[in-house]
């Protein structure tokens, strides 16, 4: 669960209806909860859109294959 730091507490109107709708496509069960979720997954969405009109002319499959092998982090051992 993501922490909340900056809290604020405010009052609203919501359609209850479709807060419980949303908390079971979400799983969330707490309003608060639901709300937080939702907002997180519009912005996950307005970032994945903007993912997909960037271009990424430097990237060959080649490079995507070598980006997807695992890696060491032995070097960062003490």
């Amino acid at each position: 669960m993501h922490t909340v730091a900056n809290v604020k507490r405010t009052t609203v109107n919501l359609d209850q209806d479709l807060v419980r709708e949303a908390g079971e496509a979400l799983g969330t069960s707490r309003m608060t909860d639901t709300l937080h979720e939702a907002m997180r997954d519009v912005i996950r969405r307005r970032n994945l859109e903007a993912l997909t009109k960037e271009r990424f002319e430097d990237l060959t499959l080649e490079e995507l294959q070598r980006m997807r092998q695992g890696r060491s982090f032995d070097h960062l051992r003490d």
